[in-house]
């Protein structure tokens, strides 16, 4: 009897019908009309491209997104610029899609639950029909039908087809080997970067020393020119003293010649210079007319001779 019974409930649950297996790329298919529409908004709403979207409509996008997320609430203040609006829209943009995502998928899982539970109600009749239960079965039978249905869950099957199962467990079988590949891909990737890491580790190493290097020459060549400032500033201090003291001797010089008192100043001095220059001038001038009296003979009637003979050789 447990036998013809497990026999039965196999033709039952293993009932060849519409497709089983639904993966979950089959939520965002063209189930209904207005699933359709939802999926097109999703389309419509990734193809924005923000090149081609101008900061005022971005704004006016952000703004209604806001709105419609804080409703009654007051929107939070924030800077408003280029970068702020760029960062906001994207924002806006994927929390769009993500609504619209759930919603489909809400839909979605809508239509599974009315198949599931209008497919539970077919098996039920059959089985009462056949007035069967399940304390008719073996454990064996009830445990193998649970684990049947805890599959079917898992796997997200819409019947419990024996394909049903071949094929969800051929495509976890595929998205097992594409995680894998991706798994791989991925420690390809930290394999190269960590690769990437000791060369910049090494390549920051060896700036480092130079940077050392470079610092350490910059301080030895200052330290040896503040010496060069030091000696010179010595140098200096040496001089000025010794030009203080050169000052001060003839400063006393000054002093015990009387300078000042005996009217030896430089502008008094200079007038002086000035007038005994004038005084040669005229005296040089008075000698050249002294002079030319000095050819005349002492006699005055020779030296009258002498000035006639001399105004007829003129007025020849």
């Amino acid at each position: 009897m447990p036998g013809d019974i497990e026999d039965a409930l196999s033709s039952v649950f293993l009932n060849p019908s519409t497709p089983s297996y639904m993966p979950e790329d089959s939520y965002f298919t063209s189930v209904n009309p207005e699933e359709t529409y939802y999926a097109h908004l999703l389309n419509d709403s990734s193809d924005k491209n923000e090149n081609n979207v101008s900061e005022a409509e971005k704004w006016e996008f952000i703004d209604s997104w806001l709105k419609s997320h804080f409703k009654d609430k007051r929107v939070p203040l924030f800077e408003k610029n280029s970068a702020v609006a760029s960062a906001l829209y994207e924002m806006a943009l994927f929390n769009k899609q993500q609504d619209t995502m759930t919603e489909i998928i809400i839909k979605r899982q809508k239509i599974q639950a009315m198949e599931y539970r209008s497919e539970a109600k077919r098996i039920k009749d059959i089985l009462e029909t056949m007035r069967l239960s399940k304390d008719d079965l073996s454990k064996n039978g009830v445990h193998s039908l649970k684990t049947l249905t805890s599959l079917a869950i898992i796997l997200g099957l819409a019947n419990t087809e024996q394909s049903s199962y071949l094929s969800a467990l051929a495509q976890l079988n595929l998205d097992i080997l594409r995680a894998e590949r991706n798994n791989n891909a991925i420690v390809g990737i930290i394999e190269s970067m960590e690769t990437r890491i000791q060369k910049a580790k090494s390549k920051n190493e060896k700036l480092d020393k130079l940077l050392y290097n470079l610092r350490k020459s910059w301080d030895s060549k200052e330290e040896e020119e503040l010496r060069k400032w030091e000696k010179n500033m010595d140098l200096l201090l040496q001089k000025g003293k010794e030009y203080q003291d050169r000052i001060m001797k003839l400063e006393r010089k000054y002093n015990e010649l009387n300078v000042e008192e005996g009217g030896l100043r430089f502008k008094v001095l200079k007038k002086k210079e000035d007038y005994i220059n004038y005084l040669e001038q005229e005296i040089g001038t008075k000698k050249a007319k002294l002079k030319t009296y000095q050819i005349m003979p002492p006699d005055i009637i020779l030296a009258k001779l002498k000035t006639d003979e001399a105004k007829q050789k003129l007025a020849s």
